[in-house]
């Protein structure tokens, strides 16, 4: 689905930029007190290991205190001056990056390096090097010891110039509430020349002694867990050029509010929430018996009903239910059902980016329900649905601290799926529209198999749908089409992510600015999308929710969502490659069938490119994995039996189609 920004706030030419203001008095609150006494113990905000941008790096104990009424035993402190100012001069908060207790299990490491060459850096076509002896970069586990599987690039989505970032990715979602080290070494600039360690981090590194305190104040840290991390894995201490360290966030401030949201929604409408037909169109197509529209009613759990809101926070900073909201929804009969009489699985549909319901209209989805006797049914997913796309905009413009709102917007959209769900498990089953007389009783049957219940996502629909699976007990088989994550990962490689740059170019001309922000979000967004769950979804369920299989079906060089976030999830779900796979995945096993979780890539012959720039948009394939019947078949074979094997008699590859359309 494509879109267009429609209105943007006045914008002013000049941009300001830097460390803007000194960072509160935090010496009570930092864990670093054991540096000079005589230094005046007060932080500036801004790391002094990176001196070029403030909030770099990223992420860092150092936009960090303790705290120990957190899970992690820590909380983000970021102040003003490591938050961009836009061009407007707008000073954006900090509040919803500052109450977590931790740092994305799924986003990006920065670090800024004037001239970088990403020569001897490991890239995402060999992963594995990531873990050997003489790679430049490291990423250790600090509470296993053990050495993370991650790839470097260069972040050339807008300029390849002085102020692009070096991103290290991590192969798969990292472990919540952990405590990681990054190291870098032997790096250099394009003329090959060694770039030498910052002021600061030589200080720290080589025991020089300063009279600052943003120095002197991690020294503990760096001495006490950043050096011996590394010299652990073998790294002498004199060739490090920079490091770091940083918590992730744990399990429950991830997963916390999305699972109490849950459980408050199944207080309050435990049978199902109550509904009203409004429409039933008759034989809109000739796989389709009738489309049931309707809407229902479900607990609100945000603070406004509307685009922008954010969600509802009680003392403890749980959501609570702030009244009700209306939501319509949409049901596919088909006609094999009605002609056979009997009842037939229930398949929910997640739809694209900032799409909505209507999808599920779409005339290979009406052909699949009626070839294998699905129900199909689908609402809008508040939060990323149509509506939401100009209050996203203006918060890009206003106050990018508040991209809060599609996450928990999200949020709001997972209850509103779980209540449909809920609805059609229960009332439905006696709704008459849904009914026809048994052919010999005349009694009347209900099409529903509510015993039958799976996830069918495509797109954004597979981006959230997982995070959506591993809250609600009710199913545990997904199918996610041509999704991945995370986002940070997925914007910069997107033909959709277009229009945001726009708006991000104008509010910040300095593309590191855009390259952090975007990092910033990602720590908001693990609480709205699959990436953030991916270990709660498989791995580490959450307590009543069952362990979730997932099919991933993605085709390569997708202009919209990069194969490269589906092989995150995929490592992050334990998944496998099956049957003939087209391409080896780092981190997959190759099987002939499995009852886990599996991904499967469809070639179409198309090149992917190998920076974070978006392929031609020319030659999309995004649609085509869901409307080949080899797919469909593993999908249908999937939901009926758990098993996820080839149906594509070797290499999934479809090239005369793809000619052909």
């Amino acid at each position: 689905m494509r879109f267009a920004p429609r209105r943007l706030a006045p914008l002013v030419a000049l941009a300001l930029f830097g460390c803007s203001g000194p960072k509160d008095d935090a010496a009570d609150a930092t864990p670093n007190d054991s540096a000079a006494p005589d230094i005046e113990q007060v932080w500036s905000g801004c790391d002094p290991v990176a001196p070029s941008l403030c909030g770099l790096p990223f992420p860092s104990t150092y936009y960090m205190v303790q705290d120990s009424a957190t899970a992690t035993g820590w909380r983000i402190q970021l102040e003003d001056a490591a938050l961009p100012i836009n061009a407007n001069g707008q000073q954006p908060t900090g509040q919803f990056l500052n109450e977590r207790d931790g740092w994305s299990v799924s986003g990006a490491m920065l670090a800024h390096f004037p001239s970088l060459s990403v020569a001897g850096l490991v890239g995402h076509d060999r992963i594995g090097d990531s873990l050997l002896d003489d790679s430049l970069t490291v990423l250790i586990d600090v509470d296993t010891g053990e050495r993370v599987a991650h790839w470097a690039e260069r972040d050339v989505s807008i300029e390849d110039g002085e102020n692009s970032l070096l991103m290290i990715h991590p192969a798969g979602p990292l472990d919540y509430g952990h405590r990681y080290v990054v190291g870098l070494r032997g790096l250099t600039d394009a003329t090959g020349q060694a770039i030498a360690p910052s002021e600061g981090f030589l200080a720290l590194r080589d025991g020089i002694a300063t009279q600052s305190w943003d120095t002197e104040g991690r020294r503990a840290v760096y001495e006490d867990v950043v050096f011996p991390a590394l010299t652990a894995q073998g790294w002498a201490r004199g060739e490090v050029t920079l490091a770091w360290d940083f918590v992730t966030g744990s399990k429950q401030q991830i997963t916390g509010r999305a699972s109490h949201i849950y459980r408050l929604l199944d207080e309050a409408i435990p049978d199902g929430p109550p509904y009203t037909i409004t429409e039933i169109e008759e034989a809109p197509n000739a796989d389709t018996a009738f489309r049931v529209r309707g809407t229902m009613t479900v607990p609100l759990f945000t603070d406004i009903d509307d685009s922008g809101a954010l969600l509802t926070r009680d003392e403890n900073g749980m959501p609570y239910i702030n009244g009700e909201t209306t939501v319509p929804f949409t049901v596919i009969v088909p006609r094999v059902l009605v002609d056979e009489a009997r009842p037939g699985p229930i398949i929910q549909y997640g739809h694209g980016l900032l799409g909505g319901q209507g999808e599920v209209h779409a005339g290979y989805l009406a052909e699949m329900a009626n070839r294998y006797g699905y129900i199909l049914f689908a609402v809008d997913w508040t939060g990323m649905k149509g509506s939401d796309s100009d209050a996203i905009i203006l918060t890009l413009v206003n106050d990018m601290g508040r991209m809060a709102i599609v996450p928990e917007r999200s949020q709001q959209g997972f209850a509103e799926f779980s209540a449909a769900l809920r609805m059609m498990m229960g009332p439905m089953l006696s709704e008459p529209a849904l009914q026809v007389p048994d052919p010999v009783t005349g009694a009347p049957i209900s099409l529903i198999d509510p015993s039958r219940r799976y996830y069918y996502g495509n797109s954004q629909g597979a981006i959230l749908g997982g995070a959506y699976a591993a809250i609600n007990p009710e199913f545990e088989r997904a199918v996610l089409g041509v999704g991945g994550g995370p986002y940070q990962l997925l914007l910069t490689r997107s033909h959709d992510f277009e229009p945001f740059f726009i708006v991000f170019k104008t509010m910040y001309p300095n593309p590191a600015h855009i390259a952090l922000w975007l990092s910033y979000i990602q720590v908001m967004w693990d609480e709205g999308e699959t990436a953030g769950y991916a270990k709660a979804a498989v791995s580490d369920p959450l307590d009543g929710v069952p362990v979730k299989t997932f099919l991933h079906q993605v085709a390569i060089g997708d202009a919209q969502v990069s194969t490269l976030g589906a092989e995150f999830l995929a490592r992050g779900h334990g998944a496998s490659l099956v049957g003939q796979p087209v391409r080896p995945v780092w981190g997959l096993d190759t099987v002939a069938s499995t009852t886990g979780s599996a991904l499967v890539e469809w070639d179409y012959g198309l090149e992917e490119p190998y920076l974070n720039l978006p392929p031609s948009e020319e030659t999309d394939p995004h649609e085509l994995p869901r409307r080949e019947l080899a797919g469909q078949e593993q999908l249908h074979h999937f939901f009926s039996t758990g098993e996820i094997k080839d149906f594509c008699g070797g290499p999934c590859q479809d090239l005369e189609r793809f000619t052909a359309e």
